[in-house]
């Protein structure tokens, strides 16, 4: 399985190769700041990574050397005055967050260097978030004046808790790696120069596995939260999907291909089926 495709915009890069699809937000020259633009396409980039059947794992992460995503494009906000700009970077960041909590396949954020604001709203929607030791994360809004998106907090809430996500609202303030790792934003925090290999060692570990199984294990962790949330129709589909995705698992070829690969001591061949 090595086969590759990849599609390029100027700042929206992707590649799938071997199961493993990323996505590189490129704009190195504000560290990586998402536009409205580059939203659009993030969402779209996502979405085309979800339809694929190939992709069993993304990789989501930033170009160049100082950050993963450094925020929102603060160039473009004086133009949100503007009611009908308001409403399309409104209805951008909307359309991207639902498409990422979307995806059917794990999500890994691998963060280095500035990770802030809705560089977090991004992490946050990842199922994974590794970082290297010289990554700082925050939530600025309070020292910009912009309200964080409810959808957002609640994950943030749901990461580290209400204390926890209080502080970093209220006051804005960087945490370096450390810290994340020790409040649970992060899942492992490693030094530079190992981040892209201990990432790509646990896409393929993933990518290795039943696809029906990791699908199936992510749409009910994902039943647990919404359950968790308190909004009975959103948990009750969810829980619904799960069950279904469990259910698909007892009939597939994979679990026949896992058994008897088990049985004759050989690495199992899983096809999705």
């Amino acid at each position: 399985m090595t086969s590759v495709t990849v599609t390029s915009s100027p700042r929206i890069r992707t590649e799938v190769r071997n199961a493993v699809g990323t996505v590189e937000i490129s704009n190195p020259a504000r560290r990586n700041a998402l536009s409205v633009a580059m939203m659009t396409e993030l969402a779209a980039a996502l979405r085309a990574m979800n339809e694929d059947q190939d992709v069993r794992v993304v990789v989501v992460r930033g170009a160049g050397e100082q950050a993963f995503v450094s925020g929102a494009d603060i160039s473009e906000f004086p133009g949100r005055q503007d009611e009908a700009a308001r409403q399309a970077a409104d209805n951008a960041a909307t359309t991207l967050f639902t498409q990422l909590s979307a995806l059917s396949v794990p999500v890994i954020a691998r963060i280095h260097g500035y990770c802030l604001g809705a560089g977090m709203a991004l992490a946050l929607g990842a199922d994974l978030r590794y970082a290297d030791t010289r990554s700082v994360l925050a939530i600025p809004a309070a020292r910009l004046g912009v309200g964080y998106p409810l959808a957002q907090t609640a994950a943030l809430v749901q990461t580290v808790g209400p204390s926890a996500a209080s502080d970093l609202l209220f006051t804005g303030r960087r945490l370096p790696a450390a810290e994340a790792h020790a409040l649970g934003l992060v899942d492992r925090v490693v030094e530079p120069d190992e981040l892209g290999k201990v990432v790509d060692e646990l896409a393929a570990t993933i990518a290795a596995n039943a696809p029906l199984s990791v699908r199936a294990a992510k749409a009910s962790v994902q039943a647990v939260r919404r359950l968790s949330e308190g909004d009975e129709a959103a948990g009750s589909a969810a829980l619904r999907h799960a069950i279904e995705a469990v259910a698909r698992c007892r009939t597939s070829d994979d679990l026949r291909e896992g058994a008897l690969a088990f049985l004759e001591k050989r690495p199992p061949r899983f096809t999705g089926r």
